[in-house]
């Protein structure tokens, strides 16, 4: 073996470590303020998976580009009220603002008691926007019983039947009767505007909350191209305790509705997504329109957090940086990032690395590798984004950096100097410390 190859071979077998800083925090980056741990509820507990102690770690070739983690936006062209047996008898409103909307009914109640409220679309009474009387289906282009619905093994509660109004009923003040109904039974009616001009629409801020943080949801109700005015906002966000946190909505200077709210700690501790519930009211056209909405909220308890430390390190042919972590709370906890590299003078996806293992309440280190192989055809700078920190036991993202490390050349080609000259290709995967998990690209 002639020297060279020895001194290769000896690098390959040797740790060799640089001391290297997270950047700082940018805008849009979720980070915790303050830790706090999960309360010790044997209930809470038995609600969270079972997650393995045994530490993983793995790496493999990616050319897609990281993405800045954007809120959903939830949009609405329809609306969800309740009404009982008795209001039905007198008639109610169908807030339509375009013709050939979808009614649904679904008697609400135990499944008993909804299979035996069921009303068959025929035995409704519409009248119609010139104040015409229809019955027994006049006026609706497809009726689907409950029966039907049923058969059919669509996701809908038992008793619920469905109709579309007739492009001939128009729209605007239609009426909905039936006759022989039991007082005192409430029925959740929905109906849907496919083709409204009319559109509520909610999102959050942010992609993800913790607790300790403020929740922003912002509103915007349009008609066509013209922002209208709502009347009437009731809106809640809900934890998964059950608890509800009322939405109080301000106009800003933008024109959309904003309402602020801060979620409590032993709300957050619950698992599971929170979810935003809202219907608004306004008057288009000189008509009540209304228009429902629902959408989940991820927020979590920040049990952990990433130091500043992230010291980089050459380990058996990878380039590992050795990422601090702080938990308030015993867990398995999850990093993951994507690596870039300069590649014919541009910075360019090279790989994504993962690692997770059980952290015990205090300090720990956590290595994510980037195989040397991964590394090829690229130098230095390189960069280390979409920095995330995972608490996989309590299915929440604790912290999430867009650009989180540079490595200069000169440090990767000391503590990497094995890198090859032939690119791999992007659909392989160099895989650390073997794990059942590993084929689906998610550390378990």
């Amino acid at each position: 073996m002639t020297m060279q190859l020895k001194l290769l071979a000896a690098l390959c077998c040797t740790t060799l470590a640089a001391h290297a800083e997270l950047l700082p925090q940018r805008a849009g980056d979720l980070t915790p303020a303050a830790l706090r741990a999960a309360p010790a509820s044997g209930t809470l507990a038995a609600k969270m998976p079972s997650v393995t102690r045994e530490p993983v770690s793995f790496s493999w070739a990616s050319r897609a580009a990281v993405a800045a983690p954007q809120p959903f936006v939830a949009q609405s062209r329809e609306a969800y009220f309740t009404v009982t047996g008795a209001e039905l008898e007198q008639g109610v409103a169908l807030p339509t603002t375009a013709p050939r909307a979808i009614v649904r009914l679904q008697p609400v109640g135990e499944a008993s008691i909804r299979e035996n409220e069921a009303i068959h679309p025929s035995a409704l009474i519409l009248i119609d926007a010139a104040g015409r009387e229809r019955n027994a289906g006049d006026g609706m282009e497809t009726l689907v019983s409950a029966d039907r619905l049923a058969k059919a093994d669509l996701p809908f509660a038992s008793g619920t039947s469905a109709f579309r109004l007739g492009a001939d009923v128009g729209s605007g003040p239609v009426r909905m009767r039936a006759q022989g109904l039991n007082p005192g039974q409430r029925y959740l009616v929905n109906v849907v505007e496919p083709d409204s001009p009319l559109a509520l629409t909610m999102q959050t801020t942010s992609a993800a909350y913790l607790q300790g943080q403020q929740l922003t949801v912002l509103a915007q109700l349009q008609y066509l191209a013209d922002k209208v005015a709502p009347g009437r906002i009731d809106a809640r966000l809900v934890a998964p305790t059950g608890r509800s946190y009322p939405l109080e909505f301000k106009r800003g200077a933008d024109g959309r509705m904003a309402a602020v709210v801060a979620p409590a700690a032993a709300d957050a501790a619950e698992p599971g997504l929170w979810e935003v519930q809202a219907n608004v009211e306004a008057t288009v056209k000189g008509q009540r329109a209304l228009r429902s909405t629902r959408f989940a909220v991820p927020v979590a308890l920040p049990t952990a957090r990433l130091t500043r430390s992230a010291d980089l390190a050459g380990e058996n042919g990878a380039l590992t940086v050795k990422l601090g972590v702080e938990a308030a709370s015993a867990g398995r906890y999850e990093v993951r990032g994507v690596l870039y590299g300069t590649v014919q003078g541009s910075l360019q996806p090279l790989a994504v690395g993962n690692a997770a293992q059980w952290v015990e309440p205090g300090q720990a280190t956590i290595g994510l590798p980037f195989d040397a192989a991964l590394l090829a055809g690229s130098t230095g700078p390189y960069e280390l984004r979409d920095l995330q920190l995972l608490d996989q036991g309590r299915l929440a993202v604790l912290q999430r950096q867009q650009l989180a490390l540079t490595m200069a050349e000169s440090d990767v080609a000391k503590l990497v100097p094995q890198r090859s000259a032939v690119a791999l290709p992007s659909s392989a995967r160099v895989k650390k410390d073997v794990d059942a998990g590993a084929g689906t690209g998610d550390v378990q």
